[in-house]
């Protein structure tokens, strides 16, 4: 099958367009004929080996977490797909393995995609949405009147959490680049403000949760800005998060006190089910920046690591 690999640690000129074996899947996995993979800045963060001292990567190393596309083959009867379903599913990424013509995931990490939702904007949902949707309801415990800010509103994981937190009954406040203010609003952000403009505007307000998406605040810049109890989430660790985190255990035992959070997304079944279901509703909307075919990886990793998007990238393989 067509693949693009890397075979040791570096940038993304490491990356290579090889033919590797076909996997099979073993009980609890399944095979799909991806349609779609979404880029996701972890790829290249893996492939630098940022990340090497969390996960281990065996080469050749495919990158990949997110893909939409069609079950092949399913390693044993009672996983709930059979061979020619639509499927989207988070892959492990350690193993990787979505920027290829087939890829293998846990049967408990994929979920039936709808007719009404295609194959580019479904293989957005799984890093970006769970990471949005667990950050809201799990870690920020918003509920209806709740409320939000969100800084990098307009960015892959920004732009899913403005839309479930409006999904969850939550005002929603968002920070972006002036370039992108337009975009944000037309999300259904109730107060959009250009970060660079109006970031000490954003921080002059009370907040149930601050959900830092690109991980450039900090706790201690935000933590003013909390109600009490209220949580600052990033998807990045630092020093100033971990110290936090630490001592928020004694600090909490006296009073309610805003808390730091690191958001660390886990593929369910039931979370990309409620998120197709919202993107089948309307209620979610997906939105693509570019797409690339699979062979042009390395255009999609340069332009993810550049940053600035609108929406999530996504790579598209070309079959004969």
């Amino acid at each position: 099958m067509k693949a693009v690999a890397i075979y040791g640690y570096g940038g993304v000129e490491k990356l290579q367009c090889c033919d590797l074996a076909r996997p099979r899947p073993k009980p609890g996995e399944m095979l799909i004929r991806v349609r779609a993979v979404a880029v996701n800045p972890l790829d290249w963060k893996i492939g630098e080996g940022q990340l090497r001292l969390f996960l281990r990567n065996a080469f050749p190393y495919v990158p990949g977490s997110d893909v939409a596309g069609e079950v092949v083959e399913v390693g044993s009867s009672d996983s709930g797909f059979n061979p020619g379903d639509e499927a989207v599913a988070f892959l492990d990424p350690k193993k990787g393995g979505g920027y290829a013509e087939f890829a293998l995931c846990k049967t408990s990490a994929a979920a039936s995609k709808p007719a009404s939702v295609g194959f580019a904007e479904a293989s957005t949902l799984p890093i970006a949405g769970c990471t949005a949707l667990q950050t809201l309801r799990d870690l920020g415990a918003i509920k209806e009147g709740g409320s939000v800010l969100i800084l990098g509103a307009a960015g892959g994981v920004g732009h899913f959490a403005v839309q479930i937190a409006k999904a969850l009954g939550a005002r929603v406040t968002a920070s972006c680049s002036a370039a992108h203010v337009d975009f944000v609003k037309g999300l259904g952000a109730d107060v959009t403000l250009d970060r660079e403009r109006d970031g000490a505007e954003a921080l002059r307000h009370r907040y149930d949760l601050i959900f830092d998406t690109p991980s450039k605040s900090s706790f201690s810049h935000c933590r003013d800005a909390l109600n009490p109890g209220g949580a600052y989430v990033a998807t990045l660790p630092s020093a100033n998060l971990a110290f936090w985190m630490a001592a928020q255990s004694i600090i909490g035992a006296f009073a309610p006190a805003p808390r730091a959070r690191l958001v660390m997304v886990r593929p369910t079944r039931a979370d990309l089910e409620f998120l197709l279901a919202l993107t089948a509703s309307g209620k979610l909307r997906p939105v693509l920046g570019e797409r690339f075919p699979l062979e042009q990886a390395k255009a999609a990793q340069e332009l993810s690591r550049e940053g600035h998007m609108q929406g999530k990238i996504v790579l598209e393989p070309k079959y004969s």
